[in-house]
């Protein structure tokens, strides 16, 4: 949202109910410091309508499947480098298997053009 010019800073909290698929919230607090002629309420509502925030969807998106906690583990996991590494894995049940994994799948900038298009930036 920032990166595409919505607002300089923003916050954007979900909250969820146990057995509940959508957010039962979706709170933005831009700071006042937005640049489309909506309220944080607007945008809230217009990125529920954009996006789907059903956690497994959220997990599809960002591919939390994938094995990627050691890396996320260390120095923490917010502005790091999108990158795809190739990862092997050794079990003494399974054969070694070699895969190649992406990393930090929530700080890639897909979704700029989309969300422009959508709020008129």
């Amino acid at each position: 949202m920032v990166a595409a010019g919505v607002a300089d800073e923003m916050l954007v909290q979900l909250a969820y109910a146990i057995g509940v698929a959508e957010p039962v919230s979706v709170y933005v607090n831009t700071y006042g410091r937005s640049h489309v002629k909506m309220s944080d309420g607007e945008i809230a509502r217009k990125i529920m309508k954009m996006f789907d925030l059903r956690p497994k969807a959220i997990e599809r998106a960002l591919k939390l499947w994938q094995p990627m906690y050691l890396e996320t583990a260390a120095y923490g996991h917010m502005g790091r480098k999108n990158e795809v590494v190739s990862k092997t894995f050794l079990s003494r049940y399974h054969q070694k298997k070699t895969m190649q994994v992406e990393l930090f799948t929530w700080e890639k900038l897909d979704q700029i053009d989309y969300i422009k298009k959508e709020f008129g930036v």
